[in-house]
């Protein structure tokens, strides 16, 4: 799955501690997620989420996962994420041998491919496994499979084909077999199937598995403009870790499906860089015909926007006074000429990370039946319920959150049938 691309996880805590900066306390968290959705989320799992959070590092701890330290300058999460020492794929494997000394058997190389349900009882699972398909019974069953996000086919029944040209940042396997089973199966569905956790990623990397470092973060810092060398969002609109993933579905709404950032040597240095090297150019014409975009129509935005600017204070930790007056669209924060050579740019393409249509459940996990109703014993965690929470938008390190305090829900759930 996706968790081993992961670094930190959003939680709440009243005070200061070993993790964190500051205190991020239940009501600020919970407002966040009501606040990026416009409301749009199921509040009482979503409170359910925010609340259980504040147990997640003695958790971790308790499971063997090495946590970092507090640090600073991480796209402003400081004060509201954990950082996982050797990221999720360390944790993963603290998971792993935690597992391995309760006696839980791992099946590697294998596939869901149909679920035996009667009744709205589940009865045993069919799957592959190394091309040989085998039966597993059992009193419950927790589905935790992911979205659609490496499907491409099925991503391309609603972006057509602009989705031949997103990059799935994330696990390859995620093709949403799981979730079609259950919604083949009278599972209601959540969320819209357009929409989706998807970030500016460099348009060098790989189709697959390319994770957290081909992730683009200049965008606060400079302007992003299409193919035609024209803006089309404000790209100071609110803090990074609020906002950058939503540009992978901006981008993606482009012609071509690609974007450009552009930005000074200013702002070299001020985020984190990618794996990929920078395009530079003593000029912006000489840039402009390095990315192959019309040098006249970049001058012009370029130009355009450096007249806009209004900049008391320059501020890249927070939301700062430095702004563009009088165009469109405007950039709200971060706003300084782009006049000091050399000038830089990156490419960008969608970079999907997960799909944000799933099952709906209710407060055990337990997923809900189209027409009413519940499955006697199916229970989902993770990006496959996601959307119950996530309808737009996203805060940095959340998506982990819900994954982890489902995965105790449900897991309890399935434990106690």
């Amino acid at each position: 799955g996706n968790t081993k691309y992961t670094r930190d996880i959003r939680y709440a805590h009243d005070s200061k501690d070993r993790y964190t900066t500051g205190a991020y306390p239940s009501d600020e968290f919970l407002k966040e997620i009501i606040d990026f959705t416009k409301g749009k989320t199921d509040v009482d799992l979503a409170r359910i989420v925010v609340e259980k959070s504040y147990e997640i590092p003695s958790f971790l701890e308790k499971v063997g996962v090495k946590l970092q330290g507090a640090l600073k300058g991480t796209l402003h999460l400081s004060r509201t994420n954990l950082f996982l020492l050797g990221g999720g794929k360390a944790m993963l494997n603290s998971y792993y041998k935690k597992a391995g000394e309760l006696g839980v058997d791992i099946i590697y190389e294998s596939a869901l491919e149909d679920l035996v349900i009667s009744g709205g009882e589940f009865e045993e699972a069919l799957i592959s496994v190394r091309g040989k398909r085998i039966s597993v019974k059992g009193k419950a069953i927790v589905i935790a499979s992911g979205g659609f996000e490496a499907n491409i086919e099925w991503l391309k029944r609603y972006w057509g084909n602009a989705a031949e040209n997103f990059i799935v940042r994330g696990s390859r396997y995620n093709d949403g077999m799981g979730l079609r089973i259950l919604l083949d199966k009278g599972a209601e569905p959540v969320g819209d199937p357009k929409d989706m956790h998807a970030m500016a990623v460099d348009a060098r990397s790989p189709k697959y598995d390319g994770g957290m470092v081909t992730r683009v973060d200049a965008i606060p810092f400079g302007i992003v403009v299409n193919k035609h060398g024209k803006r089309f969002y404000d790209e100071g609109e609110d803090l990074w870790s609020k906002r950058y993933a939503i540009w992978g579905k901006l981008i993606a709404e482009q012609p071509d499906q690609i974007a450009f950032v552009i930005y000074d040597s200013k702002s070299q240095g001020i985020f984190i860089p990618p794996a990929y090297p920078p395009y530079s150019a003593n000029t912006i014409k000489d840039l402009a015909e390095i990315l192959g975009i019309d040098p006249q129509s970049l001058e012009k935005t370029v130009a355009e926007y450096n007249s806009s600017i209004e900049c008391r204070r320059f501020d890249p930790s927070g939301l700062d006074a430095c702004r563009t007056k009088g165009i469109d669209p405007p950039k709200s924060h971060w706003a300084r000429p782009i006049d000091t050579p050399p000038f830089y740019a990156y490419r960008l393409r969608p970079g999907i990370t997960f799909t944000y249509m799933g099952v709906r459940v209710d407060r055990s996990g337990r997923v809900l039946m189209r027409g009413g109703g519940r499955f006697k014993n199916i229970f989902a965690a993770g990006e496959i319920m996601m959307g119950n929470i996530l309808s737009r938008g996203y805060l940095a390190g959340l998506g982990l959150t819900i994954g982890t305090v489902f995965g105790w829900i449900s897991g309890e759930g399935a434990g106690n049938v």
